[in-house]
């Protein structure tokens, strides 16, 4: 697996990359025997048994009893410490800041969310802060338990300038600084801290933590926001971590005379997490004589959500299914057009997307069929995020735990 860590300028060191894979095997099969270690890396049996020495050693891997033997001596068992250490995972999303304190498992021992405020991304890296702060004293867990925090953002990241831009017109699209962002965390905790891209973090989590470890490339769709990819078992920034996006930058047509279809349909742009639904819900709900059970539920109809639209449409109402047909097929489309382009095993739907069910998955598989290559539609996998809304902040945990494992 040819990793390449988020702080680092060049590849892993040979002994860095077998931490990371050897570890990882463990935390995914663990109680396992050295002996199957070997056989899924491939790496010999006394290059496995020295490392999981020096790892029980670090106290970072224990002992687990016997094995039933098939002959001969019982071999011993091995599993991650899940105790060893915490760490904090953060999503700075469109809408909310969450944050989650979690073992090595991962798995989350306490959990907490907010509104994102409104304003300049230094406030809300303040509001973060905060957040970080109360998650770990209600987790009761010792400051020196926590071994580095995580940090997901929303937005585009520029590598070279340090930078990170919200690109939600709501918004302002305002621009803020990811190195800073890094550097008030690590201060303030004294741990080390990482950062990335939202749904770049969400692919890697579920990669880790959901998909079977021989899925070597996938897609993570944040709704139609953003997407993050795993190219050969890696995490793919792209040259300035700026990979993923699915969206024009319109605003910056100037003189280029488009065509008006060009900025009407949204294949090129994002009409944000409910990809334009509550919207055209709303439009809808107010013609007279409509009947929904949206309105039924919302009592206001600029009480309407996307969650409302999809629990409606799974109870059958006529106007809530029509409505996530239409969005699902918007969706399918990028996900057809991206799943021809990259050729993927694994295409996860997220962002809000996962809580229309069965529902808005049908409609994209159906879309994705009819219009993939067969090539590509025979091996792909359409699937819901098994990981929800903590997607995100598992994925800024599993980036902090794969670089403890490169170090230990």
């Amino acid at each position: 697996m040819a990793y390449r860590a988020l702080y680092k300028s060049d590849h892993l060191t040979d002994r860095e990359r077998k931490n990371i894979i050897l570890l990882d095997v463990i935390r995914r099969n663990g109680p396992i025997a050295k002996t199957d270690i070997s056989r899924i890396t491939q790496f010999n049996i006394v290059t496995v048994s020295n490392y999981v020495e020096h790892y029980i050693d670090q106290k970072l891997v224990v002992e687990k009893g016997l094995d039933i033997s098939s002959g001969g001596r019982r071999p011993e068992l091995v599993e991650l410490n899940a105790d060893w250490g915490r760490i904090v995972g953060v999503e700075i999303g469109p809408t909310q800041i969450l944050a989650i304190v979690s073992n090595l498992t991962p798995a989350i021992l306490h959990r907490v969310k907010v509104k994102r405020p409104e304003g300049h991304m230094e406030v809300v890296i303040a509001e973060a802060v905060k957040l970080v702060h109360r998650a770990i004293d209600e987790s009761k867990v010792p400051m020196e338990q926590i071994k580095g925090i995580g940090l997901g953002i929303s937005g585009v990241i520029d590598r070279s300038a340090g930078t990170i831009r919200d690109t939600d017109p709501l918004r302002g699209r305002t621009v803020g600084s990811f190195a800073t962002a890094k550097s008030i965390l690590e201060k303030e905790f004294r741990v080390p801290v990482s950062v990335g891209n939202d749904a770049s973090l969400a692919a890697l989590a579920e990669k880790k933590l959901s998909l079977r470890i021989d899925d070597e490339n996938v897609i993570y769709f944040y709704s139609d926001v953003g997407s993050g990819i795993i190219a050969n078992n890696d995490l793919f920034w792209g040259s300035s971590w700026s990979a993923g996006e699915i969206q024009l930058n319109l605003d910056n047509a100037g003189e280029l005379d488009l065509p008006p279809w060009v900025f009407k349909t949204d294949f090129f742009k994002s009409e944000g997490l409910d990809m334009g639904m509550v919207r055209r819900a709303k439009e809808i709900l107010q013609k007279p004589g409509v009947k929904s059970k949206i309105l039924d539920m919302a009592k206001d109809i600029d009480k309407v959500d996307a969650g409302m639209v999809y629990e409606a449409a799974k109870k059958g109402d006529a106007t809530a299914v029509n409505l996530v047909e239409e969005t699902g097929t918007r969706l399918g489309l990028k996900v057809a057009y991206l799943t021809n382009f990259f050729n993927p095993e694994v295409v996860v739907l997220g962002g809000g997307v996962e809580r229309g069910g069965e529902v808005a998955l049908n409609v994209v598989r159906r879309v994705v069929k009819q219009l993939v290559m067969e090539e590509c539609a025979g091996v792909v996998k359409i699937i819901l995020s098994r990981l929800g809304e903590d997607a995100v902040a598992f994925g800024a945990v599993c980036l902090v735990t794969q670089e403890l494992f490169a170090e230990v």
